[in-house]
């Protein structure tokens, strides 16, 4: 089957024009073996190639790509099946930018097509290059310093109680760079055997326990985030006032709390929910919803409910920095997030090149493996990014 493959990288400053002509001919040798063709577009700066042929091929010649040092930041912008080669004449063929007018290149980019019909730019994949060849988006290209630059050190979650032992799994939101915990996540620990209101029941009672554990060593200016099930305050009658009396059990006030529902349990039930929510919300509470962009309803729900945060589901966040499509979306979250001033947490950052990512995208807040940990005795920790000093 006959696959294309189009990628966006950034060329190490070391890298001349004479060792990239080079390395085409090298590698126009090499894929015209493997049966791959394609193209490659230099800016001075950023590289843009297309290779096509069978997916096998392919795929093994992209992975030497991205081994290769003489560049970095590769962000796959396509990976799809094709019907035809667009550019089947040679394994690979250079196209300087710097050499030529804009139009020219764009003319000289459909007069080197070989499909049966000829290239047009409604067609996606060449989409790509008159994007690229007429600088759209080159603010979006990151440059992204290697992860040898950072160290991270670790130390106690809570300084003041460093030996504190919590029943529920206690996960930090942080905000790296000014080595803040803007709040903390109490998870309860899996639940068997539970149904029906029995599980209800269960979700609120295990929120007093919560709220009492965050209040023995929050401060004033901290918060806590506790997840809770939709349907507990819709079926429930009293459930907003209760947790409104666990709170001032607990020595905190409505302003510390923030509670976390899942993405994908809400919408089947808005209208009910958005009603019960009135109580929680009129008291100071702070709503955010976990999970953003797992379930169906996506950006529909924030046309029906604007919380003061989300948190983007991990499956988003996974090696984001080399996926041109997670990209796009979590742009167009942020974008939208930030006409609406929703505050936006990327979670389950497990890697130092998605924070960065991220981070060059506009997020602040943070939560993930990358941050959090538990030590050998069970004691929760929080990790910094320290830059390394040459």
């Amino acid at each position: 089957m006959l696959t294309t493959i189009i990628y966006r990288s950034h060329a190490h400053s070391s890298i001349s024009r004479t060792s990239i002509m080079e390395m085409i001919e090298l590698a126009n040798a090499h894929n015209i073996k493997s049966d791959v063709t394609g193209i490659l577009i230099f800016n001075g700066i950023h590289f843009l190639q297309l290779l096509e042929g069978p997916e096998a091929q392919v795929n093994d010649i992209y992975t030497r790509i991205c081994r290769d040092t003489r560049h970095f930041n590769i962000v796959e912008l396509l990976n799809d099946v094709a019907p035809f080669r667009r550019f089947g004449n040679s394994g690979m063929e250079l196209i300087d930018i710097d050499l030529h007018s804009h139009e020219d290149c764009l003319r000289t980019i459909l007069n080197r097509g070989t499909a049966k019909h000829q290239l047009l730019y409604n067609d996606r994949a060449l989409r790509f290059f008159r994007t690229f060849i007429e600088s759209i988006q080159h603010e979006k290209y990151y440059e992204l310093p290697p992860i040898s630059e950072w160290q991270f050190s670790r130390e106690p979650l809570i300084p003041e109680s460093p030996y504190f032992s919590s029943s529920f799994i206690i996960n930090p939101v942080v905000d790296p760079l000014v080595r803040k915990v803007h709040s903390f996540q109490f998870s309860n620990p899996v639940t068997t055997g539970l149904y029906g209101m029995g599980l209800l029941q269960h979700d609120l009672e295990s929120k007093r326990v919560a709220l009492l554990e965050a209040g023995s060593f929050l401060q004033s200016g901290q918060r806590v985030s506790i997840s809770l099930l939709p349907l507990t305050i819709i079926k429930i009658s009293d459930a907003p006032c209760t947790l409104l009396k666990y709170i001032e059990q607990s020595g905190l006030i409505p302003e510390q709390i923030i509670i976390e529902f899942l993405e994908k349990d809400l919408f089947a039930n808005i209208d009910e929910f958005l009603h019960a929510l009135r109580t929680l919300k009129s008291a100071g509470i702070s709503v955010a919803i976990n999970d953003f962009g797992s379930g169906h309803a996506g950006l529909l729900l924030l046309t029906k409910f604007q919380p003061e945060k989300i948190k983007i589901h991990s499956e988003l966040i996974r090696n984001i920095h080399k996926d041109g499509a997670k990209q796009a979306v979590v742009q167009s979250i942020i974008n939208c997030c930030d006409t609406l001033e929703i505050r936006i947490c990327a979670t389950g950052i497990e890697k130092a090149e998605e924070w960065m990512w991220l981070e060059s995208a506009g997020i602040a807040y943070f939560q993930g493996p990358l941050f959090s940990g538990y030590s050998d005795d069970g004691l929760p920790l929080v990790s910094w990014p320290d830059p390394v000093e040459i």
